[in-house]
């Protein structure tokens, strides 16, 4: 009964070890029965990480809080899928007691937050129209460049603040030499696709060149715009490649600007991509605003 559960369900016995992966689980995180059961619930292979993208290691992870503390724990976090990528869940955990009321493990049971519905069927209508970037299914360089100038025009008509993220994977040299260049468009895909799944509906993601991606944020002001960054640099440090035995987790270089009345497309652009450029130059994994 548990198997056929829609939600996922994860116990753990008091010394930690997973004795339950149901078809719920399996199905969210893309790890089968075989690759989980018997190994700690605090080993490396989910990852949890907070509503703020911290990880949750250790006595944090939120079995282990719940054995400590014999309560249960219902929380939004997010996990990370066999794939890389990261996924928002929402979790809650009980504690499991013999009849003699001893702990003898605990649950954690999670359900995917899907927020992006709507999105969903607006993406695939996109990808009809040969919207889409093939590679990363983002948005292609023509449609976010025409978001941007969207933006722009509005912003010109209703001062609505708005901005531009430009991103950037840190050492995609060192991981064509080493293992290729599927290993780099591998590492695209997850970049593109955890960007795509942490923002919001209403704001754009596309690949600009190559090995850049530009992020619209609409209804977003200068004041908040480095806090947007740091959660989405977060994101993507939490996502992770795997790559025929291999695995590496990725950082990026983030170059952010608000929009003015006088900006064009590129002027715009450039400003971020100066702020990119500035921050992968200083040993990247962080973002560097360029305000004007």
């Amino acid at each position: 009964m548990l198997d056929s559960l829609p939600v996922a369900v994860c116990a753990v016995n008091r010394e930690g070890k997973v004795i339950l992966w149901n078809d719920g689980a399996e199905h969210i995180t893309g790890y089968l029965r075989q690759d989980v059961l018997g190994h700690q619930c605090t080993d490396a292979f989910l990852e949890h990480a907070d509503p703020q993208n911290n990880p949750m290691k250790g006595n944090e992870a939120p079995l282990v809080e719940t054995m400590k503390s014999g309560s249960c724990l219902t929380l939004r976090a997010s996990l990370r899928r066999k794939s890389g990528q990261s996924v928002g869940v929402q979790l809650r955990t009980v504690p499991l007691r013999g009849e003699d009321g001893r702990l003898q493990g605990a649950v954690e049971l999670f359900e995917e937050v899907l927020t992006r519905t709507p999105a969903e069927r607006r993406h695939n209508k996109l990808a009809a129209l040969g919207c889409l970037d093939q590679l990363t299914g983002v948005l292609n360089h023509s449609m976010i460049q025409a978001h941007v100038q969207e933006a722009l025009s509005l912003f010109k008509l209703y001062p609505v603040p708005f901005c531009v993220l430009c991103v950037s994977i840190d050492g995609l040299p060192k991981i064509r030499e080493r293992f290729g260049e599927a290993a780099v468009e591998a590492t695209l895909r997850v970049v593109g696709q955890t960007l795509e799944s942490a923002v919001r509906p209403t704001d754009f993601v596309g690949r600009w060149l190559e090995e850049e991606f530009l992020v619209v944020l609409t209804e977003c002001g200068e004041n908040d715009l480095l806090r947007v960054g740091e959660r989405l640099r977060k994101m993507v440090n939490h996502s992770q490649v795997n790559w025929w035995g291999d695995t590496w987790s990725i950082t990026i270089s983030i170059g952010a600007t608000p929009g003015h009345d006088q900006d064009t497309v590129s002027l715009m652009v450039g400003r971020a991509e100066q702020g990119m450029h500035a921050g992968a130059g200083q040993g990247g994994n962080q973002i560097v605003l360029v305000a004007h």
